[in-house]
Formats: structure tokens, sequence, C-alpha cells
């Protein structure tokens, strides 16, 4: 890549930065709403801004990461997975993108992929209390109770005091002493766990 393309590579790229950081959670910040038409036309503007950026530099993965991010802002998880697919084969060793790769796979019922991208995060982050729980998760979606105890009793080792370890070991226990198939993507199991956990079923 020459001068005058790393240059326009560059300003194409911190243009579609500038228009989406503000507007894609991060690890650790809560969601955000679905956006507007307003907004969603700028999102999937910058998705374009990013892919020419791409087209320039085809291993700029943080770029393919961001695109990942903007289409789980736009409810579109497949899309995220297959972007976030694509920036792992060009870096192998970043968590944070087997780790949304993982939640995607589990927005959209794909067991087996989730479950191998959630255990490649905790093999980068052995120590990451959060990752072990998202593989938990990832077995529970998949009906392997007790391998999402085994994950869960890892991470809450890690972390005793974290909350979210916490919520899943309580939603393993459930289906474990219930003998109930848990349900398959993360959506229905959020609406699951919001109609049975108050009834004590």
């Amino acid at each position: 890549m020459n001068r005058e393309a790393a240059l326009k590579h560059n300003r194409l790229f911190e243009e579609a930065l500038s228009i989406v950081k503000d507007e894609i959670p991060l690890h650790g910040q809560s969601d955000k709403p679905v956006p507007g038409w307003i907004l969603a036309v700028k999102l999937r503007r910058a998705i374009a801004i990013f892919e020419r950026a791409l087209r320039i530099n085809p291993e700029n993965w943080p770029a393919m990461w961001y695109i990942g991010k903007v289409h789980q802002r736009l409810r579109n998880p497949a899309d995220a997975l297959a972007w976030f697919e694509q920036a792992h084969q060009i870096n192998p060793s970043q968590p944070d993108i087997v780790r949304e790769a993982s939640l995607c796979a589990m927005e959209i019922g794909y067991h087996d992929m989730a479950i191998v991208f959630a255990h490649r995060a905790t093999q980068l982050e052995p120590t990451n209390p959060g990752l072990h729980a998202n593989l938990a998760l990832a077995y529970l979606l998949a009906g392997r109770v007790s391998d999402a105890e085994t994950a869960v009793d890892r991470a809450l080792t890690a972390d005793p005091s974290d909350t979210i370890s916490q919520t899943i070991r309580t939603m393993v226990q459930h289906f474990a002493t219930s003998r109930r198939v848990p349900p398959t993507t993360t959506l229905a199991l959020q609406n699951y766990w919001r109609q049975n956990r108050k009834v004590g079923c």
C-alpha cells in the first residue's frame, strides 16, 4: 500500500469511526436501544465507508470488528457474526473478537459455533470470569447443563462477586434440578427466565 492509498485508507477509517464510536456499546457497557431510522441510515453509511477502507487494506481486522459491532447495534446478529469470523481469521489472538462472535452465535442458536468461540476466548484470557460465564451460557443454550455448571463455577472462582456469573449459576441450577430443557437462544432464555424466576418454576 503506497502512501496515497494509506492516507485514503486512514481517512476513510477515521470517518467511519467518528460516526459509530458513540453508538455501539463496548464491553462492560449496557446495550443501546434499537436505532431510529435516521441513526440506522448513518450506521449503514459507516459500514459502507469501513468497507471502502477494507478494499484498500483487506487485512484491517479492526474495521471488520467495528462493522460487526454496527450490525449488532442494528440487530443483525448473523451479519455481525460473519464479520467477526473474518476478523478472527486475520487476528485469532484477539479475545474481543471471539467473545462477540460467541454472543452472536448464541443469539441465533448456532450452539457448536458459540461453544467453540467462547472456549477460545477462555483460552486467550483464562483468568477473565466474564469469558467463563459466556462459555457457561453457551453450554446451557446447547443443553449441556453439566458443562455449564463446570464453566460457571470457574467464573465464580475467579470472581465470586460477579453478578452476571451469579445469575447464570442460578439459571444453570434451575435447569439442573428441574430437568427442563433450556431455551436455545439468548432471547428465548431471557423470556423464559423473566416468566419463571419469580414463580420458582
